[in-house]
């Protein structure tokens, strides 16, 4: 869930700041210009003594500073906007990493029936295939998803205390006589969220997958892309949150910094590598 509070976050700072999103040509990535800002400034020394230059020059420096505070404007924006998103998406990795180390870990764990494999897609990403047996053993004793969630209650989950929803554990003390990858799945197959679901959701799709094998093997694949596909879109909308920052702090704070020029491969040059950067600083 946090995963996807994190996607919502990035999305509308995406969609409500685009306006601070500059042209290929004014990236950071793109060849440098000087700095309007700078330029003008340099300029301002031969300036002629007649009222009219002046009155043009003046007015460019003055149009050159307002496009260096939008830079930094926009940069704040996007820096304090988009931290708390980034924040809340990284800290899903430790949970994602430890979730698919457990996942492995039940390769060959606990008790199974054995028999024939449900030919699980490899996208789904467990250790091996499940077996039929294992799977329906799971179904038939989750059959009354109400007493599960009356039975073992989680006071330390908010979601089964506050609203009655079913969670991993709940469903995993109801099942600790079987296969535990089997029981893994069906939480998987059933939830869009790999820790608690709705338990009217839930009894209502173990009844679907006792009459429709194939329906189980659908919803696990399709809810395993989901949480892939929603990871990479979170992934991506930080890496575009960090180009249009990098990109507002160059033309904002040292327009003139050559490391631009080649970035990334310039980013250690003794030359003009970031550590040069505060002899541009304006």
């Amino acid at each position: 869930m946090k995963q996807s509070r994190a996607l919502v976050l990035l999305v509308l700072a995406f969609c409500g700041l685009t306006s601070g999103f500059q042209s290929p040509q004014q990236s950071c990535m793109s060849k440098r210009q000087p700095s309007p800002f700078v330029s003008e400034h340099r300029r301002a020394s031969s300036w002629s003594t007649s009222s009219p230059s002046k009155s043009r020059s003046s007015t460019s420096l003055l149009n050159a500073i307002g496009d260096v505070d939008t830079a930094r404007t926009t940069f704040y924006i996007w820096f304090f906007g988009a931290s708390g998103a980034a924040g809340i998406a990284l800290s899903t990795l430790p949970r994602i990493y430890n979730s698919f180390k457990t996942v492995s870990s039940l390769k060959d764990a606990g008790p199974s029936l054995g028999g024939e494999t449900v030919g699980i897609s490899p996208l789904v990403g467990y250790p091996r295939d499940l077996f039929v047996k294992d799977v329906e053993q799971v179904l038939q004793t989750s059959k009354n998803v109400e007493q599960i969630v009356t039975k073992f209650p989680q006071e330390a989950n908010m979601w089964s205390m506050k609203y009655g929803y079913l969670t991993f554990k709940a469903f995993e003390q109801a099942n600790a006589k079987n296969n535990p990858l089997a029981v893994r799945a069906v939480m998987d197959a059933m939830a869009k969220s790999p820790d608690v679901v709705q338990p009217e959701i839930a009894q209502e799709r173990i009844e679907t997958y006792l009459s429709d094998f194939e329906e189980f093997k659908s919803d696990l694949l399709t809810n395993k892309l989901i949480s892939y596909s929603s990871f990479g879109v979170v992934l991506f909308l930080l890496g575009l949150a960090a180009v249009i920052i990098g990109s507002q702090a160059y033309q904002g704070f040292f327009p003139e910094w050559p490391g631009a020029d080649g970035f990334p491969f310039t980013i250690f040059d003794a030359e003009k590598g970031l550590s040069t950067i505060p002899n541009y600083w304006i």
